[in-house]
């Protein structure tokens, strides 16, 4: 769950400014499964190739995340570049509304993969790396789409957890049953 929490906080940080951030997440908009599908699926590549960096040490030679690009995020890769359409929907959705006229931008596409690896990869603890790993070998043989919507998923079962006054999540996934 640390590897999921980790990629949320990533996430949320390139998704959002801090003040939006800093509202409590019943008073900000969610993200149906699917957007918040779209906006992993946008960022995944690039956060597993620098995760792959990080860990690299810490894993044996034959591990999923020394080599992402060519065991599991290049099938990412192809689904993001069709997806930003998708995904710049998610993010209108969640930004505050004075930044929403950014995403109309490739710029704003180019500003979020890059910044969502080396995020991604400041929350990775070199304790992080053997679950992490197990984690994608696991979700590794599934298609990129139904790999996603199990991280998703489990995103909002955490989500449904969370009691009042706990810090509210990082990507505003709405609760099952709400979409």
């Amino acid at each position: 769950m640390k590897t999921l929490r980790t990629l949320a906080v990533a996430l949320a940080a390139c998704a959002l400014t801090g003040q939006a951030a800093a509202q409590p997440l019943q008073a900000r908009a969610c993200l149906t499964a699917p957007e918040a599908e779209s906006l992993l699926i946008t960022v995944i590549p690039d956060a597993l190739e620098e995760v792959s960096h990080t860990c690299a040490a810490q894993l044996p030679a034959g591990a999923l995340l020394r080599s992402p690009g060519r065991a599991f995020g290049d099938s990412y890769r192809t689904l993001a570049d069709a997806n930003w359409p998708n995904t710049r929907r998610a993010l209108a959705k969640i930004l505050p509304s004075d930044a929403a006229p950014m995403l109309d931008n490739d710029l704003a596409r180019l500003m979020l993969i890059s910044l969502a690896g080396p995020i991604v990869a400041q929350q990775v603890t070199p304790a992080d790396c053997g679950p992490a790993n197990r984690f994608l070998t696991m979700i590794a043989p599934l298609p990129p789409k139904n790999a996603v919507a199990a991280i998703v998923a489990a995103m909002q079962i955490a989500a449904t957890d969370r009691k009042n006054g706990t810090k509210p999540a990082a990507i505003p996934v709405c609760p099952f049953g709400a979409q």
